[in-house]
């Protein structure tokens, strides 16, 4: 009994330095991102398409100068815009819309305003069209908006209201603990 009480201190002191030195060689992971940290990301370039339906079916594509907001709940992002739309129509005639914009999402509600030359380069009209529907996070948007004309001409193939589906294609979505944040 008296040997087992003196091997005691003997066995504590290897197994802390065993620990410690372990410790050293390995160091204990350490998590490099708090788990409820909230930051924006900087602005990146990201590609934008979509397609949509007013009077008739358009493509739209396009820059985004998109920021994520990352949040514990949710994600939020802000995204001005430089698109074109592109209505096909029958006899090889086309509209062309270049536009400029800007949308903000906040988990799965979004909204978006933006200005629309359509021309097909006879004929001219500059709409505003206000939007809001479903977001996926800014990712992607299911839109519906409504067509106020500020020209006096108008197109009959564009209709006040428009249906639209548009991805932003920002790279940091699938990596946001590295994407580059702002301070």
């Amino acid at each position: 009994m008296h040997t087992a009480n003196r091997s005691l201190p003997i066995v504590l002191l290897l197994l802390i330095s065993w620990t410690t030195q372990a410790q050293l060689v390995h160091p204990t992971d350490t998590l490099s991102h708090k788990p409820f940290e909230r930051y924006w990301t900087h602005s990146r370039v990201a590609p934008k398409i979509g397609v949509g339906v007013q009077e008739s079916a358009f493509l739209e594509i396009g820059v985004a100068f998109q920021r994520i907001y990352v949040h514990p709940l949710t994600l939020a992002s802000s995204a001005p815009y430089l698109t074109v739309d592109a209505v096909v129509l029958g006899n090889n005639n086309f509209i062309i819309g270049p536009k400029v914009g800007y949308g903000v999402s906040i988990g799965l509600v979004g909204f978006a305003a933006d200005m629309t030359y359509y021309t097909d380069f006879e004929k001219k009209s500059l709409i505003v069209t206000p939007k809001a529907g479903i977001s996926l996070l800014g990712f992607a948007d299911l839109f519906y908006g409504h067509n106020f004309s500020i020209s006096n001409k108008e197109f009959s193939e564009i209709s006040r209201n428009r249906f639209s589906l548009v991805f932003t294609l920002n790279r940091d979505y699938f990596d946001l603990h590295d994407a580059r944040r702002r301070k």
